[in-house]
């Protein structure tokens, strides 16, 4: 990882639409982001905010929100308002775009607002486009998308738990941390943090499966998916989708 990759989120960021937000912090959740949106918003945490101030949003316990399946709320919505909004996440500078719909993404949440898009271009081609940019610059950080994990990205809580959990060292890991380290300034709150989401538990189901899906144990293997899937609420949506997958799978051979 190099220092160009905050700029390069910085410029890619700038291409994106603007749209007429209502404001009313209802679909503020905490966003899957990948790694590189996650050091630009604690890179703009730490030029912008006091550390006592950061540590209050480290510490924070995550919530599940009311409202959206799979998520937290965002424990940067304060008042109704973002409290870090020129450092939030892709995902949020997305949301209520009316092209999104187009790319019928599994378990995509859509505004309950009506948003049009007021400035830039915001259809489905250009949307496609940036993601997949986004997604090349990922790749220039650690092996993402590789088996067992197929890591496109967590929630906010999720990168925090893969930081401070000493015991998540599988390489994949262990590069994500190196390039935390690169960029951000975390270790101050080690000696405060506990670990919030249980990624841990579910990452070492996922390795388990890898060796179950070769062993043809079908009652394991489902065990195995359903607790992946449905035991840890905490860690959003990661894996969801391939766990699904997997079940289909075991469902068509019936």
């Amino acid at each position: 990882m190099n220092s160009d990759i905050i700029s390069e989120i910085e410029l890619l960021y700038q291409e994106l639409p603007e749209i007429g937000c209502q404001q009313c912090g209802q679909c503020c959740v905490s966003p899957t982001c990948t790694l590189a949106e996650f050091i630009y918003l604690f890179d703009f945490l730490q030029k912008n905010l006091t550390r006592d101030m950061i540590q209050q949003y480290i510490l924070a316990h995550p919530e599940i929100h009311p409202d959206y399946e799979g998520n937290l709320r965002c424990v940067f919505l304060e008042n109704g308002r973002c409290a870090v909004h020129p450092g939030r996440t892709g995902a949020c500078r997305l949301f209520g775009i009316p092209s999104l719909k187009e790319l019928k993404l599994t378990n995509m949440e859509e505004c309950k607002n009506s948003v049009t898009v007021i400035k830039g271009n915001g259809n489905v081609t250009f949307i496609e486009s940036w993601l997949d940019r986004l997604y090349l610059l990922e790749k220039k950080l650690y092996h993402s998308w590789e088996e067992p994990y197929y890591i496109k990205g967590f929630n906010i809580q999720c990168w925090l738990d893969i930081y401070f959990d000493d015991s998540l060292d599988f390489d994949v890991f262990i590069e994500i941390k190196n390039c935390m380290d690169t960029h951000i300034t975390l270790s101050p709150y080690k000696n405060s943090y506990t670990l919030k989401t249980g990624l841990k538990d579910k990452i070492d189901k996922i390795s388990i499966l890898a060796a179950l899906l070769d062993s043809g144990d079908r009652e394991a293997i489902t065990r195995a998916l359903l607790s992946i899937r449905d035991d840890y609420p905490l860690t959003g949506m990661y894996y969801y989708d391939e766990s699904e997958a997997f079940l289909g799978v075991l469902d068509k051979d019936n």
